[in-house]
């Protein structure tokens, strides 16, 4: 692990710059740390990966943007910060660099360690696969082991002669196996017998700001509707204290809030409104029927529709590679479709069965647990190979 006459230990890089990344990369951390107790991490990322004993630099706080155009806004603070991460690696010369999907970031940081002859090790490969397939050229170009979480992206990489590991995907390794409905409603304090339909806004403000007030007069329209219907809102573990509650002025009554039981709740729900991302994927693991939406700016959407080379953006659509779930994007993301869409869900039971169904696949298809582990021992063969 060290190089002859070396005294210092062997250091790996490692950018995340989401949420998700910052769980993911997390695991992987422990990982290697399990595997090789004396490697030592530094990077970018949040809290998850500070308590598993990463060096921050920087916290994933400052890249949390969203849209294109939102990205705009936020390029002098990004480039800042990719200049002191590229200072970093030269400084430090790690052993290997990882990066976390939020690929227009580690592209750049992926030249200069390519430049420097630091291997980068890409986990959780971005969906080039599904928009923006140009940067084909980069993965081929710069980075030395892809390792990817969907099984379909094997063939893909191979397609285009580049070969890629599949170990599964993380979330097996933290995700519990689906329960009774009513024993986790139960225990989260709701009325077994009572509908449950959980609100999943986001992790960011700024998401939230945008998609919440939507999800509220859902909640509002199907409470009238179905006046036993409990309602909960899941607050991410981003979020502050307190900030759901303070938007929740013009929302039905006794909505509850609850943090750091997101999946117990995603397992509890009968139903769940979710914003794209991470958290569909988590719901589908659950079985739990769902209706996808996401809004950004209107120059934000078009430039990706421009990009974009998949019909699906809900995880659950990608894997299974068609319409499990309903997802509604922009405009389609009206209160009106989305209460007609949660209300085909609780009242068509063959609908929600087939839903159900199609859902047990995706997790099939996920493969097994170990994802962190797999990784690790990927990472450790790279590490092995510079020492």
């Amino acid at each position: 692990m060290r190089f002859a006459g070396d005294t210092t230990l062997p250091r790996v890089m490692i950018v995340a710059g989401e949420a998700s990344g910052d769980l993911h990369g997390a695991n992987l951390v422990a990982a290697a740390k399990n595997l090789a107790p004396d490697l030592e991490f530094f990077g970018m990322g949040g809290e998850r990966l500070k308590a598993a004993g990463v060096e921050l630099l920087f916290d994933l706080e400052h890249m949390s943007l969203m849209g294109l155009v939102e990205v705009m806004s936020g390029l002098g603070r990004a480039w800042t910060i990719l200049r002191a991460l590229r200072g970093a690696l030269k400084e430090r010369r790690p052993e290997a660099v990882i990066l976390i999907d939020y690929p227009d970031f580690n592209f750049m940081l992926a030249r200069t360690a390519h430049k420097e002859g630091v291997p980068v090790f890409y986990y959780i490969c971005p969906q080039i696969w599904a928009w923006r397939s140009g940067r084909i050229k980069l993965m081929a170009d710069l980075v030395d082991r892809r390792i990817v979480v969907f099984p379909f992206e094997v063939e893909f990489y191979r397609n285009h002669g580049l070969e890629a590991d599949f170990v599964g995907h993380p979330l097996l390794d933290i995700m519990p196996s689906p329960r009774p409905k009513a024993e986790v409603k139960a225990e989260l304090g709701f009325d077994p017998g009572r509908e449950l339909l959980l609100l999943m806004p986001g992790s960011r403000k700024k998401l939230v700001k945008v998609l919440l007030p939507t999800m509220l007069e859902v909640a509002r329209r199907l409470r009238e509707r179905r006046p036993s219907l409990a309602l909960v809102l899941a607050r991410a573990d981003t979020l502050p204290e307190g900030y759901l509650e303070s938007c929740l002025d013009h929302g039905p009554e006794d909505i509850r809030v609850l943090a750091g039981r997101t999946h117990a709740l995603q397992n509890a729900a009968d139903a769940a409104l979710v914003a794209s991302g991470t958290s569909t994927l988590e719901t589908a693991l659950m079985l739990t029927p769902m209706v996808v939406i996401y809004r950004v700016s209107f120059v934000s959407y078009w430039l990706g529709r421009l990009m974009i080379r998949t019909d699906h953006v809900a995880a659950a659509n990608l894997i299974a590679q068609e319409r499990v779930v309903p997802e509604l994007l922009q405009g389609d993301a009206s209160p009106e479709r989305i209460t007609a869409e949660l209300t085909k869900i609780f009242d068509q039971p063959d609908l929600r069965a087939g839903m159900v169904s199609n859902l047990a696949r995706v997790r099939e298809r996920l493969g097994r647990p170990g994802a962190s582990r797999r990784a690790a021992e990927l990472l450790l063969k790279t590490v092995n190979g510079r020492s």
